[in-house]
């Protein structure tokens, strides 16, 4: 849309377009000082910073707004947000063949948006990604909601219409409160009752750590320290209050051999939180870095 000066804005934010191509120039920490942070365009970011570092971020946001633009021409904006969240699950999961990569699911290609852009495969989360943002630039009301262990869409309530629940990893079929239960249990374990906090939406933030604390984990099984170094200190950079960052900081630089970095994080945590339930753990550790670095000099 133009305004009346002819100066082109997303629609979202309200920022100019030569100024949102100047962000894609900043760094992720940068990025984050210029709310509201946008999930697409944060993601890109950690996906440059982390793994691909020529990702041309503007290449993929332009790719999403195609989406949007096929799945407008087959969606009547005349419609409830319930259908038209229909319409878009079946739009992007059925015709376009999204999906969850259940054969490969800890592919870690699977939690970059560009990879699962350019591959149509996915877990929850990234394929969660992908529907709010075209959802988001069709303005049909979606947030995602982070069930313990699964990843959903939730569609809120219009007038009459129940709140939707979807789920993209499954084809985007529509979930009852019992199919929630049962995902729930499936990938965490839990044997215990529905509980409704589940279904709470979760924040940009939030969404952003939960694909963070995915790669962590892949890396971490695959003793990658370095790609697990970069994606913590990400995790970090979105929440600086978080104390676990420091510690895990401190284990990932003590499992590369930097040694002086993992006691500068090992006490940094401890410094922070003393009463730590891990605190006599982590001065164990930080003993042993201290020790094997005072050998060194």
């Amino acid at each position: 849309m133009y305004n009346d000066s002819s100066v082109f804005y997303n629609d979202r934010r309200h920022i100019p377009v030569p100024d949102l191509v100047m962000m894609d120039n900043l760094s992720f920490e940068a990025y984050l000082q210029h709310p509201p942070v946008d999930l697409a365009r944060a993601a890109l970011h950690l996906a440059r910073e982390i793994a691909y570092p020529q990702l041309d971020i503007q290449h993929y946001l332009q790719r999403l707004e195609h989406l949007a633009e096929l799945a407008g021409e087959a969606i009547s904006e005349s419609e409830s947000n319930r259908q038209r969240s229909l319409s878009l699950s079946d739009f992007l999961f059925n015709q376009l063949r999204f999906q969850g990569n259940a054969a490969e699911y800890d592919d870690p290609r699977n939690s970059y948006l560009n990879q699962v852009l350019d591959r149509r495969l996915g877990i929850p989360i990234s394929l969660t990604a992908v529907y709010l943002d075209v959802a988001h630039r069709l303005h049909i009301a979606a947030e995602g909601v982070g069930m313990p262990g699964h990843f959903i869409v939730r569609a809120p309530a219009a007038e009459s219409d129940e709140t939707l629940y979807l789920d993209p990893f499954h084809g985007g079929r529509v979930l009852t409160q019992a199919d929630c239960l049962r995902l729930v249990q499936q990938s965490t374990g839990y044997q215990g009752e529905f509980r409704p906090e589940w279904l709470a939406p979760a924040s940009t933030v939030r969404i952003l750590t939960r694909m963070l604390f995915n790669l962590r984990n892949i890396y971490l099984q695959k003793n990658d320290w370095q790609s697990a170094l970069a994606v913590v200190e990400h995790m970090a950079q979105l929440e600086p209050e978080a104390p676990d960052h420091l510690r895990d900081l401190g284990v990932i630089h003590y499992q590369n051999g930097s040694l002086s970095n993992a006691v500068y994080y090992y006490e940094l945590y401890l410094l922070r939180t003393p009463q730590a339930e891990d605190a006599a753990l982590v001065r164990a550790s930080l003993q042993s870095a201290a020790q094997q670095l005072a050998q060194l000099n």
